[in-house]
């Protein structure tokens, strides 16, 4: 798989809202011993990990939409994407009111085969 359709699969997952969905947006793009890591999560293993972490994530926030603000930047099997969470009201993680817009960075390592097998995730 071409790195760049793994990312715009990856990041496609993040806007659907049943696990059916999901799981099968990440299934061919998502190594399956793959983790994800950020602020908000210990590191979440394989499809099945990253599933159950979006759905969470759709309950927690059901107005939020996260989508890329660049293509991405990618050498060898690593590569980094910029984001934007946004939403019609506030977002509060934590107590902390991040307004409507929070943007972020992932960085991606990838398989020899272009799936991800690794995502470490960084907001602001």
């Amino acid at each position: 798989m071409d790195p760049q359709e793994a990312v715009k699969r990856y990041a496609h997952a993040w806007s659907l809202t049943t696990e059916a969905d999901i799981r099968s947006a990440l299934a061919e793009c998502w190594a399956e011993d793959a983790t994800y890591t950020d602020p908000s999560t210990d590191p979440v293993v394989g499809v099945d990990g990253l599933t159950e972490h979006i759905l969470g994530f759709t309950r927690q926030f059901p107005d939020v939409t996260m989508a890329p603000t660049s293509g991405l930047d990618a050498h060898h099997l690593v590569g980094r994407f910029s984001w934007l969470m946004s939403s019609p009201t506030s977002i509060v993680a934590d107590g902390v009111d991040l307004g409507t817009a929070l943007p972020g960075q992932d960085f991606v390592e990838f398989t020899e085969d272009g799936r991800i097998r690794r995502i470490v995730g960084f907001f602001g």
